[in-house]
């Protein structure tokens, strides 16, 4: 059993070191061999009045197989520690207030009044969308996956209410309030149903199969859930990017490159806050992994949908969360590359074992 342990860990590993590349390929792919995933996205299923896709399956199995490498005796660490939660649930919340109306003043001030509606709603329901379940893969195996995933559950709860609220600032900024009226209408009913179903609902499934489970099966299967992760999060990042194809070809260049470089510039913001404000509070290595994961990462996949929805005649507005989806990726290899490891939770087990 440990050798299979550390077969696992060190494949995990190895591919972990390497998601970086990995992600880049996946997009890549997307742009060369669009049509499979184009199919997968638009395939749904309709169960108990939900609509089930690749994405929300993907994101099903990202967040269950997080869950899952919990120990039962860890799942309430954050609560008995909260530091981290807070300060990570808090900064996300702070910043995704401060990015959108900054952009549409940064926007409207340059003169660019023609996209400046809809790439300040698409910054809005980026920056407002709960924590990127894929956080969860890009802290590793070192990182304080628990305080990160309370972090990841407790947005996608309050989800609901915070995007409305986010996107009724905006409109206070823009001259016109037509799209965010459009957009605080949806929101709350587009993201609900998914937030719920692929993101809080897997975190509980997962926490409780680890509990439930005898110690030996979870231990077989525990080798297995960063692969399962990972593989999820690479297969989500491949069908989400098919979307930008139309968009690229639709388009013109000028309009791409804005749509660029304002999603990657408000990413690379948001991670910007989450390091000074971990930095201000001086934190721990791995709580400070957290902060900055949960403060630049969003779920672009729910922001996607939503912006599908509320914006069908800007496809533009898609093309900026399909950017910061790539952004945060890339940051987040950078962030987590810059802290410094910490024992894990099956390194903690072993450790004790041995005494």
């Amino acid at each position: 059993m440990p050798a299979r342990f550390a077969r696992g860990g060190r494949l995990s590993g190895g591919i972990h070191r390497r998601l970086g590349p990995a992600v880049l390929v996946c997009y890549l792919l997307a742009l060369l061999v669009p049509g499979p995933g184009t199919r997968l996205r638009e395939t749904a299923l309709g169960l108990f009045g939900l609509r089930l896709d690749v994405s929300a399956a993907a994101l099903f199995a990202i967040l269950f197989a997080a869950a899952f490498q919990v120990p039962p005796g860890r799942a309430l660490a954050a609560v008995r520690q909260p530091k981290a939660v807070l300060a990570g649930l808090a900064a996300h919340l702070l910043t995704a207030f401060a990015l959108a109306p900054a952009t549409a003043l940064v926007l409207y001030g340059a003169g660019l009044r023609g996209p400046a509606d809809g790439l300040s709603a698409a910054v809005a329901l980026v920056a407002a969308a709960p924590v990127a379940a894929a956080a969860t893969v890009w802290i590793g195996r070192d990182g304080d996956v628990t305080a990160l995933l309370a972090v990841v559950l407790l947005s996608a709860l309050l989800s609901p209410l915070t995007m409305p609220t986010t996107l009724g600032l905006l409109g206070h900024v823009l001259p016109s309030a037509d799209h965010t009226a459009a957009l605080v209408d949806t929101a709350a009913g587009q993201a609900r149903a998914l937030l719920t179903g692929a993101v809080a609902l897997p975190c509980a499934l997962g926490l409780l199969t680890r509990r439930l489970l005898p110690a030996a099966v979870a231990g077989r299967l525990l080798a297995g859930a960063p692969l399962v992760a990972i593989a999820a999060m690479l297969a989500l990042t491949y069908v989400n990017a098919t979307a930008a194809v139309p968009v690229l070809r639709q388009e013109p260049w000028t309009v791409v490159g804005l749509c660029a470089v304002v999603g990657w510039g408000v990413c690379r913001l948001a991670f910007l806050a989450g390091s000074l404000t971990a930095r201000a509070l001086r934190l721990p290595s791995a709580a400070r992994a957290t902060v900055t994961l949960a403060c630049g990462m969003s779920n672009v996949s729910v922001s996607a949908v939503v912006v599908v929805q509320a914006l069908p005649g800007q496809p533009h507005a898609l093309l900026v969360a399909l950017v910061y989806g790539l952004a945060q990726k890339v940051s987040a290899r950078r962030a987590v590359a810059k802290g410094a490891v910490v024992p894990s939770y099956r390194r903690i087990g072993e450790r004790r074992a041995l005494r």
